[in-house]
């Protein structure tokens, strides 16, 4: 049995139970993806979620290039969710809490493996490396953060997050990002 499957049959997660989404949250179901990569402090990121009514994955991919021809890395997370009512600091926004189930990391590349090496962390391209008791570089295991405060806005269409500025398993951010998802 896989470490996380362990995990989530010790803690009870098999059959984790939320409590219900707020009648005036946005329905966020479906699968998204970025507009476009979006610039992300010296690297570009694309984001794919699949939402259902109480679950979440993501896969965020990394470039070296906004093109995205250069890969970097890939996080893989996935966990529930519920959405609570509108925030009170961001108009159009509800908060969220994510909590997250898995946390895995792959280098795409060896510029991907020497990024992560120059964090104190060591992986192998194409190895992933599941997040479960230890961390790698700015990604914390989920034992010492299983989940986000966020923020969640549907603008014209498109799928908004909080900001990502923040450390989220702290404090909810105060705005939303600027890159929004579509809807495939």
């Amino acid at each position: 049995m896989r470490p996380i499957h362990r995990l989530t049959a010790a803690l009870g997660f098999a059959a984790l139970s939320l409590p219900a989404q707020a009648g005036d949250a946005p329905a966020i179901a479906g699968h998204w993806r970025s507009a476009a990569p979006e610039s992300q402090g010296g690297i570009f990121a694309t984001r794919d979620f699949h939402i259902s009514d109480d679950r979440w994955s993501v896969t965020f991919l990394a470039f070296a290039d906004q093109a995205a021809s250069q890969p970097l890395f890939r996080i893989d997370v996935a966990g529930a969710y519920v959405l609570g009512g509108p925030s009170a600091s961001v108009t159009g926004a509800h908060e969220g809490i994510f909590p997250a189930l898995k946390r895995d990391l792959t280098a795409e590349s060896p510029a991907g493996v020497a990024l992560f090496a120059s964090m104190g962390c060591t992986l192998e391209n194409g190895v992933t490396k599941h997040l479960v008791s230890e961390g790698c570089g700015f990604l914390p295991a989920l034992m010492q953060a299983m989940g986000e405060y966020d923020l969640v806005a549907l603008k014209d269409g498109q799928l908004f997050f909080g900001d990502r500025a923040g450390d989220l398993t702290k404090a909810r951010p105060s705005a939303l990002t600027p890159f929004p998802l579509v809807k495939q």
